[in-house]
């Protein structure tokens, strides 16, 4: 994986732990990452105090020295790891909607799995045997009708999750709480290895590097609600951080599914109080779907389909993340992209090809 400067920097400036939102004015304000570090180096860090304390300053000071600059990217290079902002082309589409996105986003795998029809699965770390087949089946049958899964690579649930979504047709999206060459869980090794072989992209706020810190969950836990389309609660407690992902599910304007476990467990006692709220009740991956009125379209490509079709080139992505936030005609792609008719329609006809773009009557267009 090659890497510009503007890249270096951006993954040095996630090493200050600062909220996304800090992040977001730093970067507003100095207009690049380069220049945030160009700026500290020649003050030593003066040109930060009005955004962070000292001891975050001087964590920065001490990761911008040579060496730990290449450590980092050596790191980075041996893990094939991406970082993006928010104005890259990769960056997830949902996490734009937010009101507090992630400034910066490293990445391993591909990140554009997650421009199709996405569900996060949640729960328990220990589940009850019957709702972890539960999940898997349900994750199966999602990812067979072009569902990508969206879960947080824990041992339980998490897991179930994202092995049902492997055994199907589509990827699966891996939140991590730490570094991404963490080895956090141990026990997710494995997993996230096939992950990223079958197509699926693992994502971090968090620098390489950087361990699993219990306040790091709950920030992560509103990144999975938001990559879903709705949030799916197999099993847990009431005080869990299932619950907690699925009170930003709530505070984001999502659909909340609930499975209903086993009367009188423990585990369960989560899904049955939000089915008492007014969740959706759902015993099956066609509940979902016919919910969501997926259940008529055509399923995604399967990962040896995609292989053999070109990948979205950066036309194609400035067409589509037009497409994403409304319906659009002919007239009104070529006035916001520029393109003239006969490139238009060209990339046009490829995106409805790789399954990412619908073509309605009179010329219009919606994203599929």
């Amino acid at each position: 994986m090659r890497y510009t400067r503007e890249d270096g920097c951006r993954a040095w400036l996630t090493y200050a732990q600062a909220r996304p939102d800090i992040l977001c004015s730093i970067l507003d304000s100095f207009g690049t990452a380069e220049k945030v570090y160009d700026q500290m180096m020649k003050d030593r860090g003066k040109c930060l105090r009005p955004y962070l304390p000292q001891a975050q300053i001087d964590l920065l000071r001490e990761r911008a020295a040579p060496d730990a600059m290449h450590d980092m990217m050596v790191v980075m290079q041996r893990e094939q790891m991406g970082v993006m902002g928010m104005d890259d082309i990769h960056y997830p589409e949902a996490f734009r909607q937010m009101n507090d996105p992630p400034a910066i986003l490293f990445y391993q795998g591909d990140p554009d799995c997650l421009m199709g029809k996405c569900i996060s699965i949640i729960g328990t770390r220990k589940a009850s045997p019957n709702t972890i087949e539960a999940t898997r089946k349900i994750a199966r049958e999602l990812s067979n009708s072009g569902v990508t899964i969206i879960s947080g690579l824990a041992v339980g649930i998490d897991s179930a999750a994202h092995q049902g979504c492997l055994e199907g047709s589509s990827p699966t999206a891996g939140l991590m709480a730490c570094g991404l060459d963490v080895d956090y869980p141990i026990e997710s090794g494995p997993l996230k290895k096939e992950i990223i072989k079958q197509g699926g992209v693992l994502l971090s706020e968090y620098p390489p590097g950087c361990p699993a810190l219990s306040w790091h969950f709950q920030f992560r836990n509103r990144l999975i609600a938001a990559l879903g389309k709705a949030v799916v609660m197999m099993e847990g407690r009431i005080r869990s951080g299932s619950m907690l992902t699925v009170q930003h599910a709530l505070d984001q304007g999502k659909d909340v599914y609930a499975y209903p476990g086993n009367i009188g467990s423990e585990w369960a006692e989560g899904a049955h109080q939000l089915l008492r709220e007014g969740a959706l009740y759902f015993t099956s991956a066609q509940d979902i779907l016919e919910d969501m009125h997926w259940e008529s379209e055509a399923p995604a490509p399967t990962p040896k389909e995609k292989e053999s079709l070109p990948p979205m080139n950066d036309k194609q992505r400035q067409i589509y993340a037009l497409l994403c936030h409304q319906e659009m005609s002919f007239d009104e792609l070529a006035a916001s992209t520029g393109f003239d008719a006969p490139t238009l329609s060209g990339e046009l006809t490829m995106l409805t090809i790789l399954g990412y773009v619908k073509a309605l009557p009179g010329k219009t267009f919606q994203k599929a």
